[in-house]
């Protein structure tokens, strides 16, 4: 059964001292290559987002500003039949980081975010096409990445749970 997305936060949060601490097992005393460790994330990913439907949540689209490139300032102007000067007006601030990227939504919800759905799904930028980079390799060097989307996103909560099965994590209650 699916997290509900409305405990997501507070569930994340008690994980959160065990996330840190099992980052650390992955970094020094996970006993996998990065490459199997990445196919171990990659096989769990599959499994679990079979069984989550991304529109009953919709979390990332609610909570998170994706960043554009120029190429998704064009490829959204001509979806929505407007100039790429008046898309970056009307919906995105400029990024403040060093990237290609040089675009953000101007607010979260994403201001293309229909009734759960994306209005603009065939023409999404590559930061929405990507989410929630699961499937990207060198997980183990991405680990803060994915501890900081745990409340976000159900299936990276739920990957990160398997994975520390999969992988032999032991995990220890919390001392009173």
């Amino acid at each position: 059964m699916p997290i509900d997305p409305i405990k997501l936060p507070v569930l994340a949060e008690r994980k959160l001292d065990e996330n840190w601490r099992f980052r650390e097992f992955l970094k020094s005393r996970c006993k996998l290559a990065d490459d199997e460790l990445d196919q171990v994330v990659f096989e769990l990913t599959r499994r679990i987002w079979a069984g989550i439907d991304c529109t009953a949540c919709a979390n990332c689209c609610k909570t998170v500003r994706p960043t554009l490139d120029d190429a998704d300032v064009e490829k959204l102007a001509r979806r929505l039949k407007m100039r790429p000067e008046e898309l970056v007006k009307t919906f995105l601030v400029p990024n403040d980081s060093d990237g290609e990227n040089r675009w953000q939504t101007r607010s979260a919800p994403c201001p293309f975010l229909e009734n759960n759905h994306c209005g603009v799904y065939d023409d999404r930028p590559a930061d929405c096409r990507g989410y929630p980079y699961l499937y990207e390799p060198d997980f183990v060097y991405r680990t803060i990445a994915m501890i900081e989307r745990t409340p976000t996103c159900p299936i990276v909560f739920e990957v990160m749970e398997a994975l520390k099965e999969s992988v032999g994590f032991h995990r220890r209650s919390k001392r009173r």
